[in-house]
């Protein structure tokens, strides 16, 4: 793309609000967490300069910038102070303070940052005269109607509407292949001696119990742990994760480090919890260290030592974390998707299923205007489950309870999903559905009654319950695995196994081996890092092998979707934008193969 078409792709009148926003309110320039301003955003050098010079103000801590300041710090830098003086700087900062509209910020610098957007599709070649027309020729008619469309698409839809395409074309130079057609018996021996190979099995979840009842955490399965506010849902729920990708973790009962045999990608999505509340509990579950002696630095200085190493254990893990405080759907999927192609990741948790602003402004814009919020999470929950089999990835996620759960002198009380913040709008595609919640006094009374027949750890009692409602091809449901969580370290002890009467079930606690025969090895001291280094190495040598994408539609997700919506509308005919929205709901498995170094196995 030439130099003259990559001027074009700017709004230098935009830009000129934007300035005078950030000179009324610097903060905007640290801590904006949607689209962060950076010197991309701007194409010449002058507006580069001017950028740079209130950039360098903001992280210094000014609280207002004005014209004479940026003079002022320019001209300890000649080479810029010439190139601004060579673009009548100061009367363009004049012109800022007299025209800028700093109320409106928020509307110029979408636009200024979709140009952004569009100079990087440019540079790569890639199409985008459907979103915005750059050719000089554009009669007066056909120039408003180019501002109209383009003014009117946000950034998610400029990057959903490039991703389409190029979705499309991969389609269209893609072999699909008919299904099966033979003899029931034919290949059968094969099949089998392929599953001896590589069972049906995930990754290790906390519970050993947990394990046996699901086999693990597995690809294109969802996941949903609910709890009250401050069950211990979220905690339980990084540690699951955290168990999907750490190689080596301290055992305080062995006083060792030892190999966990994990080899996944993890990124941990948070709708809540900020960085910090995400990475200080996560290397104390790698130290087993509590968390309050972090922060109240009351450390050992063996825990010292600790710390240190699990510092570097977390730093070579392939754990990414995001923030996503406000969000609709398709801000969901563009996240899933960017860390699918940048990481490769095999393992998400989303946490958690919740109405936002956004998301019911969203849903207004396709015409979903009445909206009810166990609607929106029925719809949210399907897509999810989408994304499952459309990537071949397994997603964790969470729920509030509603107050029924609070019930605890009610003898009758069942755990199970009419306890869900929005109930049977969320259940119906899950794979498994558990609720963690702290003991109930009947819950104490009951293993007052059964530890004299149970063998339990001494001085070990348990904190919570996970109640387990729906296990979707499995056997085991309807049982409570009674845990000690230890909320500081994000711990998980098992204990025993009851049913929802309150009788013991005999279940043998497993721990799943995958990629890795040797789990079990114990390391001491600088054996951990060098360990780390091997481990490192073989995951750089992971080798991802290309398998035919599955473009059939989903039919069972495409007629939830469909049902979900017709529930908002009096009116048999939808909205177009949903239809669309129906119609590209799919199920094709991205499945990535992966090279194993040994077969799976129990």
């Amino acid at each position: 793309m030439s130099k003259v078409s990559l001027q074009k792709l700017q709004d230098k009148m935009a830009y000129v609000h934007v300035f005078a926003g950030l000179m009324a309110e610097p903060t905007r320039l640290t801590q904006r967490r949607d689209f962060p301003i950076t010197e991309e955003d701007f194409v010449d050098k002058f507006h580069k300069i001017i950028y740079a010079s209130m950039y360098n103000m903001a992280i210094n801590g000014v609280e207002k910038i004005t014209s004479l300041e940026i003079i002022t710090a320019l001209n300890a830098h000649p080479t810029q102070k010439a190139i601004f003086d060579s673009n009548d700087g100061e009367e363009y900062l004049e012109a800022l303070e007299e025209m800028g509209l700093p109320e409106n910020f928020d509307y110029h610098f979408e636009r200024v940052k979709k140009f952004t957007l569009l100079r990087r599709y440019a540079k790569q070649g890639i199409d985008f005269d459907d979103i915005y027309s750059t050719d000089p020729f554009l009669t007066a008619q056909q120039e408003i109607e180019n501002n109209a469309r383009f003014n009117g698409l946000s950034v998610h839809d400029m990057i959903k509407i490039i991703d389409s395409k190029i979705i499309d074309i991969k389609s269209d130079f893609t072999n699909e292949e008919e299904g099966y057609q033979g003899h029931v018996a034919e290949n059968l021996k094969d099949i089998l001696a392929q599953k001896k190979l590589a069972p049906s099995y995930g990754a290790n979840v906390q519970s050993a119990y947990m394990n046996t009842a699901t086999r693990g955490a597995r690809k294109r399965k969802l996941y949903c742990l609910s709890g009250s506010s401050g069950s211990g849902k979220t905690r339980s729920g990084l540690a699951n994760a955290l168990g999907y990708s750490v190689p080596i973790i301290y055992d305080s009962k062995k006083g060792k480090w030892v190999k966990t045999g994990a080899t996944g990608r993890t990124v941990f999505i948070s709708t809540e919890l900020e960085e910090e509340e995400i990475k200080i509990p996560a290397v104390c579950w790698i130290a087993e260290i509590d968390e309050e002696k972090v922060q109240e630095n009351t450390l050992t200085e063996e825990e010292e030592n600790r710390l240190a190493i699990a510092i570097e254990i977390l730093s070579r893990t392939p754990f990414w974390v995001v923030e996503m405080f406000d969000f609709d759907v398709d801000d969901i999927e563009h996240t899933v998707q960017k860390y699918i192609n940048k990481h490769d990741v095999d393992y998400v948790v989303f946490d958690y299923i919740h109405s936002t602003l956004k998301m019911f402004d969203s849903m207004a814009k396709k015409g979903a205007k009445n909206l009810q919020e166990h609607q929106l999470l029925r719809i949210m929950t399907i897509h999810l489950k989408n994304m499952c089999n459309r990537y071949d990835i397994h997603i964790d996620t969470f729920t509030q309870l509603n107050d029924g759960y609070k019930n605890e002198g009610n003898v009758a009380v069942t755990y199970d999903q009419s306890m869900l913040e929005g109930s049977k709008s969320i259940v119906n595609k899950l794979d498994l559905g558990a609720i963690q919640v702290p003991l109930t006094i009947k819950d104490e009374q009951l293993f007052e009654e059964l530890k004299h027949d149970l063998n339990i750890p001494m001085g070990m009692e348990p904190t919570h319950t996970i109640n387990i409602y729906k296990n979707r091809g499995n056997r085991w449901k309807f049982i409570r695995i009674w845990v000690n969580i230890n909320l500081g370290t994000l711990r998980t002890t098992d204990l025993f196994v009851t049913n929802y009467k309150g009788h013991p079930v005999t279940m043998t606690p497993r721990k799943i081996k995958y990629m890795s025969a040797d789990i079990e090895s114990d390391l001491e001291g600088l054996e951990v890092l060098a360990m780390l280094d091997e481990l490192t190495k073989r995951e750089e040598n992971v080798k991802i092998e290309k398998r035919q994408i599955n473009d059939d539609v989903d039919v069972e997700l495409q007629q939830e979707l469909r049902e979900a919506y017709e529930e908002m509308f009096e009116y048999d005919e939808l909205p177009e934008t949903i239809e669309q929205e129906i119609k590209e709901l799919k199920g094709f498995g991205l499945d990535k193969k992966r090279k194993m170094e040994t077969p799976m196995d129990w």
